[in-house]
């Protein structure tokens, strides 16, 4: 009996298999990446684009999307999604936050979720309408924790490496003394005694807090991810090491100079490696080997609010990110058996959190942060993009007069519940020297949603519409 299910299940699963490559075969499918780090609007814009692309016909704002300005577009639906392993994509539940009273964004996602959607068209080109008038795209879009993306980087180090690394980038005062707790633990190890797995357990916990505080003060280069977002994983020995100083690594170094090996650094060792093993690598290779688009979210504003520890630190983990991930163009052996990302845009999100004039100004911005990682995807054939948007607009813009001269302002409603117009400030063109942030700090607010009109309506946007056209409009010709 048992063997007759495992067999039905292999044969299920090839056919799953066969179904995917036979839409790669003729360009049908796309698997989108939508990329962010831990609050940078991930799970609200996933929401969004279901929303408008559900509501498409009837009331979506999509005017830049050309399937739909061509009146094209036949309908699109969910379908059931490619993994049946992996949790549903929580859309309803997102929308109930929505239009909640008093609205909420949806919550950040704690695991690895999936939505399916098939977007049912009309032909354009001539080539396809002598197959069939109409055709069906499928659309994969997988939600997942921005704390475990980070992880991926991990992969190309070694245990010493990553202590190293943790060290060096503990460069900045208020980081290094966020530290302190952390540092006193490690004072009490001793590297000669036989290893104490209640030791090490608290040890874990308080470098665990470290990056909890790290997290809490803006920094974004959270690693390992799973221990600020542990999921199933909570309170396993794999989630139990951390990074010894480099004078520890030194004292170790020396012992085994004279044959005196050290059990401690044996096991930690042993856990990163299975970390990377048991962890990270299964998340990577089932979630990111088959993405052919990408949308990398960044939260500037959130970051310039922090700080420049915090813009810094953003600006790194970016570039730090984009080595993760394969580019290059896709042709059709590469799509079906190894597909690569071949376009990509950069989104500065909640782009509705300042006024329209400096827009532009985001752009620029995000442009200067990820230039030199830019110019290597580029070389490598993939067809780039940048804008700004807002995947559910929660501000209104109005006039005001400051001086004498008129002014844009935004009115919305503040996280406290409180209705507000005011001008946010301006955004640099580029990333702002060291110098600059003593003098001049930014306080971009933060707005309550604005409830859909109607049930079946789509929800306000900015350049959602944008958005679509550049990683679907050639799929949908």
């Amino acid at each position: 009996m048992l063997s007759k299910i495992s067999q039905h299940s292999s044969v299920q699963r090839f056919q799953d298999q066969a179904k995917v490559l036979g839409h790669r075969l003729i360009d049908h499918h796309v698997s989108l990446a939508v990329t962010g780090l831990s609050k940078s609007g991930k799970t609200a814009f996933i929401t969004s684009l279901i929303n408008q692309l559900l509501n498409a016909r009837e009331s979506a704002d999509l005017p830049f999307f050309s399937v739909v300005s061509e009146k094209r577009l036949v309908g699109v639906k969910r379908d059931v999604q490619p993994d049946v392993t992996v949790a549903r994509f929580a859309y309803e539940q997102g929308i109930e936050s929505l239009n909640s009273e008093p609205p909420c964004w949806p919550q950040s996602t704690n695991g690895v979720s999936q939505v399916r959607l098939l977007i049912k068209y009309r032909n354009q080109s001539r080539l396809r309408r002598l197959v069939s008038e109409y055709s069906t795209l499928t659309l994969d879009i997988t939600d997942y924790p921005g704390e475990w993306l980070l992880d991926l980087p991990l992969l190309e180090l070694d245990y010493l490496q990553w202590c190293q690394n943790f060290w060096d980038n503990l460069h900045d005062t208020a980081k290094s003394t966020l530290a302190e707790s952390y540092k006193i633990a490690l004072e009490g190890l001793d590297l000669s005694a036989n290893v104490d797995e209640m030791q090490i357990q608290q040890i874990s916990e308080v470098f665990t807090q470290f990056l909890h505080n790290c997290k809490a003060k803006g920094y974004q280069l959270i690693q390992p991810g799973r221990f600020v977002l542990p999921g199933e994983l909570a309170g396993a020995p794999v989630l139990q090491f951390f990074p010894l100083t480099p004078n520890q690594l030194k004292s170790i170094a020396e012992n085994n100079v004279k044959g005196e090996n050290s059990a401690l650094l044996d096991l930690l060792n042993s856990r990163f490696e299975q970390y990377q093993k048991k962890v990270i690598r299964p998340f990577y290779r089932k979630h990111f080997k088959r993405f052919d688009r990408q949308i990398i979210l960044v939260d500037c504003l959130s970051a310039l609010n922090n700080g420049a520890h915090s813009f810094n630190d953003l600006r790194k983990a970016i570039n730090w990110l984009l080595g993760s991930f394969h580019y290059g163009t896709s042709n059709i052996l590469k799509r079906i058996f190894s597909p690569n990302i071949d376009k990509l845009m950069f989104a500065a999100s909640k782009s509705d959190h300042i006024t329209p004039e400096q827009q532009p100004n985001l752009v620029m911005l995000l442009e200067s942060m990820i230039h030199e990682a830019r110019q290597h995807i580029q070389y490598e054939g993939v067809e780039t993009e940048s804008t700004a948007f807002s995947a559910i607009r929660a501000s209104q813009v109005g006039t005001s007069t400051f001086n004498g001269e008129p002014i844009q302002v935004l009115k919305g409603t503040t996280t406290e519940g409180k209705s507000i117009t005011l001008y946010p400030g301006e955004v640099p063109q580029k990333c702002p020297e060291q110098g600059f942030w003593q003098h001049q700090g930014f306080a971009f607010p933060s707005f309550l949603p604005v409830p859909q009109q109607h049930k079946t309506s789509a929800f306000p946007h900015i350049r959602i519409d944008h958005v679509l056209q550049f990683v679907l409009g050639d799929k949908l010709e």
